[in-house]
């Protein structure tokens, strides 16, 4: 009997800790500046905010946009506009690849694009992740486009 008073005094005593230690690890969003300074601890250093809600990213000459949503969703783009690629081609990238979009845009362009959602929450971890593997998603991309290449 003192055994199972103790571990639920125990438990008492610990669940709450956790609980408000794991809450204190997301957020409902973050803000520009915070969102600059996330990319630079993770190595990025050409950064620039173009507007609020609009952040430039240089990445080995080329530039990324990571778009804040005012509900704390990120969004990820890239576009290239020198490229000629029809959208079956499009089409199929997309029925073949998953966590990215692709489209073309009003000038044909071939963009790629990705979301990252607020809902459950966002750490810092969860932002690094989504930008990196949206990086390996552009190159896996951009040699989709020159192998699909229609000009």
């Amino acid at each position: 009997m003192k055994r199972v008073v103790a571990l639920l005094l125990l438990l008492t005593l610990v669940l709450p800790v956790s609980q408000v230690f794991a809450a204190s690890q997301l957020k409902d969003n973050y803000s520009d500046a915070e969102l600059i300074g996330i990319l630079i601890a993770d190595g990025y250093s050409a950064i620039e905010k173009l507007k609020d809600g609009v952040i430039k990213v240089k990445v080995d000459g080329s530039t990324y946009l990571l778009l804040n949503d005012e509900d704390g969703d990120l969004q990820a783009y890239f576009a290239i506009s020198d490229a000629v690629i029809s959208y079956r081609d499009i089409n199929e990238w997309n029925k073949s690849k998953r966590f990215s979009r692709a489209y073309l845009d009003d000038d044909d362009d071939p963009v790629l694009e990705a979301d990252l959602l607020a809902d459950g929450g966002l750490s810092e971890k969860h932002v690094t992740e989504f930008f990196g593997i949206f990086l390996q998603s552009v190159r896996a991309f951009v040699d989709f486009l020159v192998e699909n290449n229609q000009s």
